[in-house]
């Protein structure tokens, strides 16, 4: 697995990536995201210092309940739609959301507000 940006185009490329798998391969790989998100996370993207800092201070909230909606997300192939609400230049937020759009489409959003 390679590397890429965290960025729309980045998350993009890693889907692309990984829906190319085996179906037991893209097991593995949302077992590892769901079991520890900030290391799958360091693993998958070009992560900064600030960004780092940023993951590893989150709650449960995103390390538990996020993970697992976007490894579900995985496990059914979904697409994700990332949308960032701020100026593109700043990674930080307290608010980070994914949810799965109503049934019979199969996309998750996730949702990253920018704060100063």
């Amino acid at each position: 697995m390679e590397q890429v940006d965290f960025s729309p185009a980045g998350i993009l490329l890693k889907q692309h990536e990984l829906y190319g798998l085996a179906d037991n391969l893209l097991m593995e790989q949302a077992m590892f995201l769901r079991g520890n998100i900030v290391a799958w996370a360091r693993q998958n993207f070009f992560i900064n210092d600030a960004q780092l800092n940023w993951l590893n201070s989150q709650d449960s909230s995103f390390t538990v309940d996020f993970a697992k909606t976007i490894s579900d997300g995985f496990i059914g192939r979904f697409d994700f739609n990332i949308f960032f609400n701020g100026p593109a230049d700043v990674w930080k937020s307290k608010r980070v959301s994914a949810k799965q759009q109503p049934k019979g489409v199969k996309a998750i959003d996730i949702f990253v507000e920018y704060i100063k």
